[in-house]
């Protein structure tokens, strides 16, 4: 999928009680833990290459300082303009963490100049629709 940042702008979010923030080298281990055991250790690579960068490109949500939520760029096999991956805890869904994480990955992408979002893998579709318009990437027919 992918998302046109050329008019891009913040949307009005209104979450309280959660923390949104970019992660800081002190939260590698916390972030880490998070992922494996709310998603497994499939990610966990993408999250590493992301923190060995000097300004990190990864969002966490905070409940009373416990990670309930994280988002991604350019940390997938060192891509550019790639979101994710994102996730929120499974008792935290629903309540417009994911969405907000989505935003602040691509407001900060927006800054960083990037015409167009790209998002790999997406699952749900109908929820990037809907959170960012963005639109499905047709691919190539098999022409063998």
């Amino acid at each position: 999928m992918a998302v046109s940042l050329k008019d891009y702008s913040f949307p009005d979010i209104l979450i309280s009680n959660i923390t949104f923030r970019k992660v800081e080298k002190y939260d590698a281990k916390a972030l880490k833990n998070f992922v494996e055991k709310e998603f497994g250790n499939g990610w966990l690579d993408s999250i590493e290459s992301g923190l060995l960068n000097k300004n990190v490109p990864i969002f966490i949500a905070l409940d009373d300082e416990e990670i309930v939520g994280f988002a991604c760029f350019d940390v997938v096999r060192n891509k550019k303009r790639l979101f994710g991956p994102m996730g929120t805890s499974f008792s935290k869904r629903g309540q417009g963490i994911g969405y907000t994480l989505l935003h602040l990955c691509l407001n900060e992408m927006d800054g960083i100049g990037y015409e167009y979002a790209v998002i790999g893998e997406a699952g749900p579709i109908e929820y990037y629709e809907k959170a960012c318009n963005a639109v499905v990437i047709p691919t190539p027919l098999n022409t063998k």
